[in-house]
């Protein structure tokens, strides 16, 4: 929306870009390079419909720098500073090395912004200070502050500003490789290799001189992106949330094998082409939905939870991992907070299949969303099915949480969590006791019983 050089529309499963001026026949999506990174899943498919309009297909689900775990944002860095590297040496420029330029199709970051690349002119990297604000001072603040990544744009659509990083991180900074970064109000080419960027080039040496430059500075700056690589995963054991798939101890007897064996029959039942495993830990069940030809939204609010199923996704699954609160779900950003639609509207109405496992408790209790609230929504986002866990008021959890809440068991009881599905609508289609654990799981469609 904010490039002056067109305007997106979309239209069904098309993305139309519409240009202001005809593509030149020097332009960079004229160019091998740009034939090569789409062949090679690096840049969205286009095709040139006209002299003025591009069209690319839409990828089926869109997250967001606000939903991504730090392994994404450093993934998503990693690519935009490859390919900036590659297009200097093709004789080209990335004007723009913003976050939101990079989507994931599944767990496969991929480049979007078609009309970024401009021919090289220059010594100084224009985009450098956003590409500090969007990619190194957010790593930054989750690897030394405790600030997740997704937090720093939370707060600030253009990530973190180079005064809000000196504030953070303090003086100490500047002994640091990231100490250059924090010369300046913006950031903008503040290092010692961009501090002779002003210097003008003699014509003969101008092309040499700014590639050898470039090649400098993006040493320098793959330096400092090593630097706030996300540590190794921590063990199991030790890992709160992420680590909850191994110590699962009020599943007794045989109940967790019969969970899962029912969750597999349910999924090849039902068929589904889009599944949302609300809650999904580290991803269990999500990849057992995969397995069974899903794609899949896999939403979690711990943070570790969905770096450990990205980390250990391969890149080309469709499966996409988001990080986030559903009782606090962000809205629209941008613009008149229309230009990047918030989670809600993007999950409504979008899934076959609405997984809910070991998660309402959560909500109802811990987060104090009234049980139709949480089915009402949980309704929303299914076009067809949805497999909800319910849990007896006898379950110790349950029972913790409430003493916790100063709130009664009984108002939580199995018949009130189907009530309040059935008043969303749904059907109670099927249902599997998992005794000795006081849970039960239930299959509903859309539609009266």
């Amino acid at each position: 929306m904010r490039d002056p050089q067109g305007r997106i529309r979309f239209e069904g499963e098309r993305v139309l870009r519409t240009l202001v001026r005809p593509l030149p026949a020097d332009h960079f999506l004229q160019s091998p390079l740009a034939a090569r990174w789409v062949a090679e899943r690096r840049l969205v498919a286009f095709d040139r419909q006209d002299d003025t309009t591009l069209m690319s297909p839409r990828l089926p689900f869109v997250t967001q720098p606000t939903e991504w775990c730090d392994a994404q944002l450093h993934d998503a860095a990693a690519l935009t500073l490859a390919m900036q590297r590659e297009a200097v040496s093709a004789g080209f420029d990335l004007k723009d090395a913003s976050a939101w330029n990079v989507l994931f199709d599944g767990c496969q970051p991929i480049f979007c912004d078609l009309l970024s690349f401009v021919p090289l002119a220059e010594r100084k990297w224009w985009a450098m200070g956003q590409y500090a604000r969007h990619f190194l001072f957010p790593l930054l603040a989750s690897r030394r502050r405790g600030l997740r990544a997704h937090e720093v744009f939370t707060m600030w659509r253009d990530g973190m500003a180079a005064p809000t990083a000196r504030r953070l991180f303090g003086r100490g900074l500047y002994m640091t490789r990231y100490g250059s970064l924090l010369l300046g109000e913006s950031g903008s080419g503040a290092t010692r290799h961009s501090a002779l960027a002003d210097a003008p080039q003699p014509d003969a040496q101008a092309l040499a001189g700014t590639v050898s430059f470039r090649n400098g500075l993006h040493s320098a700056l793959e330096w400092m992106l090593a630097g706030v690589a996300p540590r190794p995963l921590r063990d199991a054991a030790a890992a709160g949330w992420a680590g909850y798939e191994q110590d699962r101890p009020h599943y007794g007897g045989d109940s967790l094998q019969r969970k899962r064996a029912t969750v597999a029959d349910w999924l090849s039942r039902v068929a589904p082409a889009w599944v949302l495993d609300m809650g999904c830990n580290t991803g269990e069940f999500s990849r057992m939905a995969v397995q069974h030809g899903a794609q899949v939204v896999a939403l979690d609010a711990d943070h570790d939870s969905i770096e450990r199923l990205y980390r250990e996704t391969p890149a080309g699954t469709r499966l996409y991992p988001l990080v986030a609160r559903l009782d606090d779900i962000g809205a629209g950003r941008g613009w008149a907070g229309g230009e990047h639609p918030g989670l809600a509207q993007r999950l409504a109405g979008r899934f076959d299949l609405v997984m809910m496992l070991a998660l309402v408790h959560h909500l109802a209790i811990g987060a104090a969303v009234p049980l139709e609230e949480v089915a009402r929504f949980a309704a929303g986002c299914t076009r067809d099915a949805l497999i909800v866990e319910l849990i007896d008021a006898s379950d110790p959890q349950l029972v913790s949480l409430c003493n916790q809440r100063q709130r009664r068991p009984e108002e939580f009881s199995v018949d009130r969590q189907r009530a309040a599905f059935r008043a969303a609508g749904l059907r109670i289609e099927a249902e599997v006791d998992l005794a000795p654990a006081g849970r039960t799981l239930a299959l509903l469609r859309r539609g009266a019983e």
